[in-house]
């Protein structure tokens, strides 16, 4: 597996170099001189120099131990990589088991440590550098520290010199660095190729959903002026309950307890906020309350939704091929949906014309259906989904189009993450009518804001403003209307 001889034919070494090559893949033979080619169109302008200013910034987040990582080491780990990439076989890899990969890969760094570098390193340095081999050669080098630290909810790259990942709310600069642009190159085109995309001059925008469910977008040059961009919105594995946004102070004990029986007693509900806001995570908690009973149908973009409900069909839209052909869209999916027999549907997002399908759904006996959408308010929410109707093939007049609005949402929450980087519901609007041409709303919940703590925690109150919807006597059909009335009292 790790040998001098190399397979015939294209070598599995090129195709890693390449960026092409992971386990689990089938190894293309690449075109040397395209690779070559490109390679240096794509970095010789993209390199940035030590007197770029925004290099100047210093990390406020720490994962290396620069005890440990010496020019010694750096230069050590230089000269082990290449060795291990002129004698791994990848095919040979990529039928074994994850702990068999790793144990002959420490093998092999100890063979080439003993034989070939012959700089002084410290036990704790020698274990180091075969633990960073392994993660380059099998997990996402550098950033696999950040995937694996579940208090990282975003990793952002910036070119191979700045990593910048959000932690508890805030945006923070640490000292993760990778090698040059061809190795950040290297790590995105293995992430792409797991999923079967690709990521070259050719096509240098891509989307994709990394093995444990995180979304993945990267844009690399010559679109990306400064080297390779690439945005990570890591998937939590645990799914938060309402209940835990009063812990967060992210909503009070009366607005949850109102969702929890708006998610049960079926009501269509909008889940509006900014990017980044948590709207899925919201959209989550609000499907805790679906009855076990239900057939619920899902349909996102990248699949995140962590449904608990025995009887759920999880669909996600697929891009076209490399040949530009095969896409399957929301709309598509939303309207094979509605053949399902679903008792509700949620969409992940609505970005749109699925729109259209996801009203009429509504309005045609699929009650407790659920979506998110992108908007600063409740009412630039409605304003949203008007315009991505206008912006579809189907007609409507503006007055038609409301009454569909009006008669199919009953709810929008709007959630948005706020200066001092928590995430907090700010309104609950109710759509109440259709009035001429207007949809009259009312607000029932609220978050008003006050000054900044000296914790750096922005103060402020959540309030009720004690308005009676109109949906109470789909409460009480549900027995659950004294409970919403106890959740209404004024504050």
């Amino acid at each position: 597996m790790f040998g001098k001889k190399q397979s015939s034919g294209g070598t599995a070494t090129e195709a890693f170099r390449q960026g092409t090559a992971h386990v689990g893949a089938h190894i293309p033979a690449p075109d040397d001189s395209s690779a070559k080619s490109q390679e240096k169109s794509l970095f010789m302008r993209n390199e940035k120099g030590d007197d770029d200013p925004r290099l100047r910034h210093k990390p406020e987040m720490f994962f290396s131990d620069t005890k440990l990582q010496t020019s010694d080491f750096l230069a050590a780990k230089k000269a082990l990589t290449e060795a291990l990439l002129e004698r791994a076989d990848f095919q040979s890899i990529q039928l074994m088991a994850d702990s068999s990969k790793r144990e002959r890969i420490r093998e092999a760094c100890d063979q080439v440590i003993a034989s070939e570098i012959h700089i002084p390193l410290t036990s704790a340095q020698i274990t180091l550098l075969k633990d960073q081999a392994i993660n380059d050669l099998l997990g996402f080098g550098p950033i696999e520290v950040l995937m694996a630290d579940q208090d990282v909810s975003d990793i952002m790259i910036n070119g191979h010199q700045q990593v910048f990942i959000e932690k508890q709310g805030k945006i923070i600069l640490t000292d993760i660095r990778f090698t040059s642009e061809k190795h950040l190159l290297n790590v995105i085109q293995k992430i792409v190729s797991i999923v079967g995309r690709r990521v070259d001059e050719s096509s240098p925008m891509v989307d994709a959903r990394m093995p444990d469910g995180s979304r993945f977008n990267a844009i690399i040059p010559p679109l990306a002026l400064d080297g390779c961009l690439v945005s990570i919105r890591k998937f939590k594995k645990q799914k938060m309950p309402l209940k835990d946004y009063i812990r967060y102070g992210s909503m009070s004990e009366a607005m949850s307890k109102f969702l929890s029986i708006c998610g049960a007693i079926r009501l269509n509900i909008i889940v509006s906020g900014g990017t980044g806001s948590g709207k899925t995570t919201l959209l989550n908690a609000l499907s805790g309350n679906i009855d076990l009973k239900e057939r619920v149908v899902t349909i996102e973009d990248a699949a995140e939704l962590q449904l608990q409900q025995p009887h759920v069909l999880r669909m996600e839209t697929r891009p076209p091929n490399m040949e530009g052909v095969g896409e399957i869209t929301q709309r598509q999916l939303v309207r094979n949906a509605l053949r399902m027999r679903p008792d509700r549907i949620i969409i992940g997002e609505i970005r749109g014309d699925e729109v259209i399908d996801v009203l009429s759904a509504m309005n045609t006996g699929h009650d407790g259906s659920m979506a998110t959408i992108h908007a600063n308010t409740p009412r630039d929410a409605l304003s949203r989904i008007e315009n991505l109707v206008g912006m579809s093939a189907v007609k409507l007049s503006m007055g038609s189009l409301r009454q569909q609005i009006a008669s199919a949402v009953h709810l929008v929450v709007q959630i948005a993450r706020q200066h001092d980087g928590k995430r907090r519901i700010t309104q609950i609007d109710e759509i109440v009518k259709l009035d001429g041409e207007t949809i009259v709303t009312q607000t029932l919940f609220g978050f008003k804001p006050g000054p900044m703590g000296e914790d750096g925690i922005l103060t402020g109150t959540y309030y009720c403003t004690g308005a009676k919807p109109n949906f109470l006597a789909q409460a009480a059909y549900f027995g659950k209307e004294a409970e919403m009335l106890e959740c209404l009292t004024p504050t």
